[in-house]
């Protein structure tokens, strides 16, 4: 604030300086208002929003000694006025690294119940989707406070809020109901929105995954596991039997495969086989990770089919020794000829095998 009894003095200022000041005492204010603007040099913009909160009489001395400065955007100083003449604690506002739509925004946040959030730490695209949960008043407040955090992208909080509202008020019944705590399970800064949307659906209707303890769900689901990766560990779960440990062994035995041939390898074991042949059968998928999801399966078929385990290894071997053939095909004709090449293969290698099966093979044939 300018001094009681400091006059203006020509000599001491920029012509700027000097031409802000006459155009602020043409305008109105007070010899002391008009003095701020000789204090700093500002540029048009400044002076003009500076000029504008003095002749508001809501804006009081504290808040034109905080936004008179050059640190401020004239935006930014419009901001802190509009703040202020709210009724708002502009001095919440006052980070220069604020930009003025995040200033509003987060007094928005503070002025609708949210004064304890960390507002001067999210984005305005965060501040403005926090905002729009606490006005439409549907979850409890400690869930606002959980996820109004930098590390919740935007997208994750409005799928979070949207998943506790439903399980709040409970619009889906049945097979398609969600209860808080496991909505809480996808509360992880680190999930991507699309990854909470696939674990939501796994939980729904509480399937063996919605019955996991919070450990095992947090330990089943890592971040670092593809929407796929994840969606395929859940029909582990809910479709093919298997427990926590389990389904991490086996997940840890095939950490070089994609989703597909992991839910390959889950139906083998989910199969209609005698133990000593599901694990036989687990075996060869397990430890081929070089063998393609359609190979998988067609050797699943093959033993489904009653196979015997000596012709599906040298089938594997086959589909093996096919693979460097058909890529070289692939990059020449852009055609894909997996199908083929395993149709055509069946036959011999019974031969190889020795075995009594040609009959079957090619009914096999007919039918597919």
């Amino acid at each position: 604030m300018t001094p009681d009894g400091k006059t203006f003095d020509p000599e001491t200022v920029t012509d700027k300086q000097l031409v802000q000041y006459e155009q602020a005492i043409d305008r109105g204010l007070t010899e002391a208002d008009a003095m701020r603007l000789t204090e700093h040099e500002y540029n048009g913009f400044q002076a003009n929003a500076i000029i504008a909160a003095a002749l508001n009489p809501a804006v009081g001395e504290d808040v034109l000694d905080a936004l008179a400065t050059p640190k401020y955007t004239a935006a930014q100083m419009t901001a802190i006025a509009k703040i202020a003449i709210r009724g708002g604690d502009f001095a919440r506002f006052l980070d220069p690294q604020m930009d003025a739509r995040r200033m509003e925004a987060a007094y928005l946040v503070v002025a609708h119940g949210g004064s304890d959030l960390p507002v001067e730490h999210l984005s305005r695209s965060q501040l403005l989707t926090i905002n729009n949960i606490l006005l439409q008043d549907l979850l409890p407040y400690e869930t606002v406070r959980a996820i109004a955090k930098p590390a919740f992208t935007p997208e994750s909080m409005e799928v979070i809020a949207a998943a506790m509202e439903n399980a709040r008020h409970d619009p889906y019944t049945g097979e398609h109901s969600l209860t808080e705590a496991q909505v809480a399970r996808i509360m992880n800064p680190e999930y991507r929105p699309e990854q909470q949307i696939a674990l939501l659906t796994a939980m729904r209707g509480q399937t063996p995954v919605a019955d996991l303890s919070d450990a095992d769900f947090a330990g089943l689901f890592p971040a670092s596991l593809s929407v796929e990766q994840m969606s395929a560990c859940a029909y582990a779960v809910n479709r093919c039997g298997y427990n926590a440990p389990l389904l991490m062994m086996t997940v840890q035995a095939c950490a070089d495969m994609n989703a597909q041939q992991l839910m390959a390898v889950f139906d083998a074991t989910a199969a209609e086989f005698s133990d000593a042949t599901m694990a036989k059968v687990s075996t060869i998928l397990m430890h081929t990770p070089t063998l393609t999801s359609q190979q998988m399966r067609y050797l699943l078929a093959e033993a489904r089919d009653g196979t015997p385990f000596p012709a599906l290894e040298s089938m594997k071997e086959h589909l093996l020794a096919q693979a460097e053939p058909e890529k070289a095909q692939v990059a020449e004709t852009g055609v894909k000829s997996e199908s083929r090449d395993m149709a055509s293969g069946k036959e011999a290698l019974a031969e190889q095998a020795g075995l009594d099966g040609t009959q079957k093979i090619n009914q096999n044939k007919e039918m597919e």
